[in-house]
C-alpha cells in the first residue's frame, strides 16, 4: 500500500473534492483520481462515491480513514523523529458550528489564538447542531461546535459554556406595557417565529416552551426560518417573538431593536459543547484548539462568577 494513494484518499476526504485535494499536493485531478482509484483496487472495496457536485466516503470509507491518517501520522513521526525537526503548530483547523457559537463565541475564541498561534489558520463552516454532528461523524470537519450532546458513542464532546433561553418580541408599546414580565396565557395569544429542525437552540427552545404549556399545537407559529440573525431580524420587524439563547439576543437588546423577557423561575439554562470524533488522530493544530477551546472558556465561565 502506497503512502502517496494514502495522501491522496486523505485529501480528498478534507477537501471534499478531487480538485481541491490535487490543489492540496500539488498534482494533477487525475492523478488524485488515478491514486484513489488503485487503492480501493488494493483493498477490494469503494472508499468514496462520487458524483458530479459531492463526495462522500461509503461504509468502507468510514472505517478505513482513520487508519489512513494514523498510517499517515506515524510515517510523519517517523521521518520528524530521524531529523530531528520539531513539528510547528501550523496549518488550517477547520471547525463546523452552530449559529450561535459561529457568531458569538468563536470570534473572540479565533481572535485569542490568532495572538497565541499566528502560523494556524481556521476555516470556520456554519450549520445547524444536527449538520455540524454529521460533518464529524462522517470526518468532513475536525472539530464541532454545537448546541447540543451528541448522542452517537462515535464522539468525545465537552462542554464549553452554558446560556439561558430568553423571549425576543418586537420592541413596541403593546410588548413595553408588560414592564418585563410576560403571563403564560399571554404567551398563549402570541405569533411565533421559530428555528429550523435541527437547531440546537430550537431544541432547548421546545424544553423551555414545555415548561410555559406551550407546544407546536397550540403556539401560533408565524414563521420558520434558518439561522439566528434571521430570526432576530425577523423580529425586529414586528413579525412576532422567538426563543432565542441569550448571548445572541443582547447586541439586539442593547441596540434597542428588541425586548427580551426572562423566566428566571424555570429551567432555562443550555450548552455548547465542542464534540470530535473519537477514531480520528487530530492534527497538531487541531489537539491544540480543541485544548484551548475549553480552556478560554473555563477562565471566561471562573471570571464571570468572580464578577459576580
Amino acid at each position: 500500500m502506497k503512502t502517496e494513494f494514502l495522501k491522496s484518499f486523505v485529501a480528498v476526504v478534507e477537501s471534499k473534492s478531487f480538485s481541491g485535494a490535487a490543489k492540496k499536493l500539488f498534482l494533477s485531478q487525475p492523478a488524485i483520481s488515478t491514486q484513489v482509484k488503485q487503492l480501493e483496487e488494493e483493498l477490494g472495496v469503494q472508499l468514496l462515491t462520487r458524483s458530479s457536485k459531492n463526495i462522500h466516503l461509503t461504509e468502507a470509507g468510514l472505517f478505513f480513514y482513520p487508519y489512513a491518517k494514523r498510517l499517515l501520522h506515524t510515517e510523519n513521526d517517523a521521518l520528524l523523529a530521524l531529523t530531528g525537526k520539531k513539528n510547528t503548530l501550523a496549518g488550517t483547523v477547520r471547525i463546523a458550528a452552530s449559529s450561535v457559537p459561529a457568531n458569538y463565541i468563536l470570534p473572540e475564541f479565533i481572535s485569542y489564538m490568532r495572538g497565541k498561534y499566528p502560523e494556524i489558520s481556521f476555516r470556520i463552516c456554519e450549520g445547524d447542531s444536527t449538520e455540524v454532528i454529521h460533518e464529524v461523524l462522517h470526518f468532513e470537519t475536525e472539530i464541532g461546535v454545537c448546541g447540543f450532546e451528541p448522542q452517537d458513542n462515535k464522539c468525545f464532546y465537552e462542554e464549553l459554556l452554558s446560556d439561558d433561553i430568553v423571549l425576543i418580541t418586537p420592541r413596541d408599546r403593546h410588548f413595553e406595557a408588560f414592564e418585563g414580565r410576560i403571563s403564560k396565557e399571554t404567551l398563549l395569544s402570541l405569533d411565533y417565529i421559530i428555528r429550523e429542525k435541527g437547531s440546537g437552540t430550537g431544541l432547548a427552545a421546545q424544553n423551555l416552551e414545555q415548561s410555559l404549556g406551550l407546544s407546536e399545537k397550540n403556539m401560533r407559529i408565524v414563521a420558520q426560518v434558518d439561522g439566528t440573525e434571521l430570526l432576530k431580524r425577523t423580529v425586529a420587524a414586528g413579525v412576532g417573538c422567538a426563543f432565542i439563547s441569550k448571548l445572541a439576543a443582547m447586541d439586539y437588546v442593547r441596540s434597542e431593536k428588541v425586548l427580551m423577557f426572562e423566566f428566571p423561575e424555570l429551567n432555562c439554562r443550555r450548552s455548547f459543547y465542542v464534540v470530535y470524533h473519537k477514531d480520528r488522530i487530530l492534527d497538531r493544530g487541531a489537539a491544540v484548539t480543541v485544548n484551548e477551546l475549553t480552556s478560554f472558556f473555563k477562565r471566561k465561565v471562573k471570571g464571570s462568577s468572580n464578577d459576580n
